[in-house]
């Protein structure tokens, strides 16, 4: 397999119409082949209606249930795991920007810093609701959802107006219940291996040394990790040094010093699979990153 159907089949997660701000979703899937471990650079609020079993971020696991919350902060992999196909799959969503959920709060609560303070340490917050308050999160997202392609004022007003109650459910659940814990793996080697790469990926890693380092055969080792993850241990390395290098991409480093720090250790693969990857080189997006810091400034 070349390069680039490599990496072609990892895409990167990101809102829909050209948004960068918000964007809500709703909807039933049946037969569904889910892609597993992704990532973004803004909140995801998800709602898990029905349908899968098990929730992956970082190095946890977690079983779902039906009508469950999850808050995932900006730059966790996370995802579905371990089922091939998903007979019927209903979930909503809210993807928040950092620069608009600074706004949502008002003026009277900073909302990242509610989020990262709960949050820290941790991948994501898992939270079972009443059936009705369910329901009522995924009216509000299906509602932004149906407005999506609407950019003017008064549409952006009218979400806002679905937006704020649904953060309203999520500081009363936060406040007032307990996260749910992880559960234990049903496959412990292959969570291993996961962890061991979340924890070394900056450093050169092989399929041959790992195989070698767990004591498995490549064969074995490749096609576990591909059933655990969905996806091969390439990427899954190639993926994390590319989330690597957006976080580095907000601090006063070269891009060779930020490449040298994620792993790469060569420039041109490092700026060939960050576009490949993000759909922008690295300086373009260290420009966007710059340009929305410059509009918070002026907030």
């Amino acid at each position: 397999m070349s390069y680039s159907q490599q990496v072609s089949n990892f895409g990167y997660c990101s809102m829909s119409h050209g948004r960068s701000d918000y964007e809500g979703f709703y909807g039933i899937s049946f037969n569904r082949q889910h892609y597993g471990f992704h990532c973004h650079d803004f909140y995801e609020i998800y709602l898990h209606i029905s349908g899968a079993r098990q929730f992956g971020v970082d190095n946890e696991v977690y079983m779902l249930k039906p009508d469950q919350l999850i808050i995932v902060p900006p730059f966790h992999m996370h995802g579905l795991m371990c089922e091939q196909t998903l007979p019927r799959y209903e979930r909503a969503y809210l993807y928040c920007s950092t620069d608009f959920l600074a706004t949502v709060g008002c003026g009277q609560i900073d909302l990242i810093q509610f989020l990262s303070e709960r949050t820290k340490g941790q991948g994501c917050l898992i939270y079972s609701l009443k059936r009705e308050i369910a329901d009522e999160c995924m009216n509000y997202m299906s509602t932004v959802m149906k407005n999506g392609e609407n950019n003017a004022p008064v549409d952006r007003f009218r979400d806002l107006t679905y937006i704020l109650p649904l953060f309203r459910i999520i500081l009363d659940t936060l406040r007032g219940s307990s996260p749910q814990l992880p559960a234990v793996t049903a496959n412990p080697m292959m969570h291993q291996v996961l962890v061991y790469i979340n924890e070394h990926y900056m450093e050169p890693l092989t399929l041959e040394s790992l195989s070698e380092t767990f004591g498995i055969s490549v064969s074995t080792l490749s096609h576990e990790f591909m059933r655990y993850i969905h996806h091969s241990v390439y990427n899954y390395i190639l993926y994390r040094r590319v989330i690597l290098a957006k976080q580095k991409l907000f601090e006063p480093l070269t891009l060779s010093e930020i490449s040298y720090l994620c792993g790469f250790g060569d420039y041109s693969n490092f700026l060939r699979s960050f576009k490949k990857l993000t759909g922008v080189s690295p300086s373009e997006y260290r420009a966007q990153v710059r340009l929305h810091q410059k509009r918070g400034d002026k907030t």
